[in-house]
């Protein structure tokens, strides 16, 4: 349970945090409520930036030794359950591979985003008391597609949440090859989450059963992946062996086959 509120604790700290000196400036007079959306303000760039870097050199090696950790318990590998979290968190490589996956999945968040930015801001700049037919017209596409790019934005980052998990799994994976495949294997698979979080929100609403709920949550998600994982690995296998019989079903693939299809499964 501990585990599970780690990283979203460093991520509700830090936000918590920059909040909480914004509300000074507007309070202090330093600052007009309409300037945290310019960042004009030299103190406010400051505190994003350090409030930014702070965050992801904390929450992300918490999610990937999460992670690491949830994975040893869904998946069939009992070596990575005797390892300690805090011997997990502590390596190198954890740090490494985890920040540069965030540094990733931010830019590629930030870049899918840009257009959803330029379209409401050109939605926003059309709307007035009087619109004419033309700058209605314009306003109204212009609401559209920024409806349009925020759920690409949105399918996008549903596919980014397997990459923590996927840096456990396939330990020679870069960086950035675990963000790009993490788009092909999600692809279909992205209303678990959703339906994950539909189950486990109504717990998770109340301070008693956030912990409870969020473990859960990620432990399932973890699961999740597991299978998924096997999944693809058996219908590549069944692919292979279906182009030498030209058969897909499992029944007819002989008993050493379907020895070496488990095999692979297990390593899986």
């Amino acid at each position: 349970m501990m585990i599970c509120i780690l990283p979203l604790g460093a991520e509700l700290f830090f936000r918590f945090a920059e909040a909480a000196v914004f509300c000074m400036l507007l309070y202090f007079g330093e600052m007009q409520p309409i300037k945290l959306f310019g960042g004009n303000n030299p103190i406010q760039l400051f505190v994003t930036a350090a409030s930014t870097l702070l965050r992801l050199m904390t929450a992300a090696p918490l999610m990937y030794a999460a992670a690491y950790k949830l994975c040893g318990m869904t998946s069939e590998a009992p070596q990575k359950r005797r390892e300690s979290f805090s011997r997990i968190l502590l390596r190198k490589c954890t740090f490494k591979r985890s920040i540069s996956a965030a540094l990733w999945t931010n830019a590629a968040s930030l870049l899918a985003l840009t257009p959803a930015v330029f379209f409401g801001t050109a939605a926003y700049g059309l709307m007035g008391e009087r619109l004419a037919p033309r700058e209605a017209f314009l306003a109204a596409n212009a609401i559209f597609l920024t409806g349009v790019s925020v759920l690409l934005w949105l399918s996008l980052m549903l596919s980014f949440t397997a990459v923590p998990y996927l840096l456990v799994r396939f330990p020679k994976l870069t960086a950035f090859r675990a963000m790009i495949f993490s788009v092909g294997f999600m692809k279909g698979r992205k209303s678990v989450p959703l339906r994950l979080l539909a189950v486990y929100l109504p717990q998770m609403l109340t301070i008693v059963g956030l912990p409870y709920g969020l473990t859960k949550l990620m432990t399932a998600f973890s699961l999740s992946i597991d299978i998924f994982i096997k999944e693809d690995e058996y219908l590549e296998a069944d692919r292979a062996y279906g182009r030498r019989r030209s058969s897909h079903n499992s029944g007819k693939i002989p008993f050493r086959k379907k020895r070496r299809i488990k095999t692979a499964a297990d390593e899986a």
